[in-house]
């Protein structure tokens, strides 16, 4: 069975090569198309860990700020309330975290690393510094700062 062809409406061919000439969407296309190889090539690193990308900045996040409460995370992590107890729950199921009541608020957990959470983002870490440097090898030290400084100057303002 012979399919249909298919022509795009004109107004929408010129939408998407009139963008082909505009330098910003060129530039955030770049930085997506590349944010998402360089995160895949993170799950890839997690994937025998049997850790989500976010699971792994959980832990990170936990590591940087031992006794964080829950909600916290919600802010770094930017999703919801219901994400970050799922997360914690798989994390405490695997023993990486522990919870531990907040003396001061009854209504919030405060999460601690395990001994066997430490040991894995140590690992991790690692495994993770080195794949870091090795993305930004191809720039220099300035190049690096240049980069870092235009990113947070497009970046979106806190909730």
């Amino acid at each position: 069975m012979d399919r249909p062809s298919y022509e795009p409406a004109p107004s929408l061919q010129n939408l998407c090569s009139g963008h082909m000439g505009d330098e910003s969407l060129q530039a955030w296309r770049q930085m997506f198309h590349t944010f998402l190889k360089q995160q895949r090539k993170i799950e890839e690193m997690l994937a025998p860990y049997d850790l989500a990308l976010s699971q792994f900045e959980g832990l990170a996040k936990i590591a940087w700020q031992p006794g964080v409460i829950q909600q916290d995370l919600v802010h770094h992590l930017l999703v919801t309330k219901g994400n970050v107890g799922a997360l914690v729950d798989r994390l405490e199921s695997a023993g990486l975290v522990e919870r531990r009541a907040d003396p001061n608020d009854r209504r919030a957990n405060r999460l601690f690393l395990t001994k066997a959470g430490e040991s894995l983002l140590v690992e991790l870490f690692e495994k993770h510094r080195t794949m870091v440097r090795e993305m930004f090898r191809p720039l220099s030290p300035a190049q690096h700062r240049t980069l870092s400084s235009l990113l947070k100057m497009i970046e979106p303002p806190a909730e």
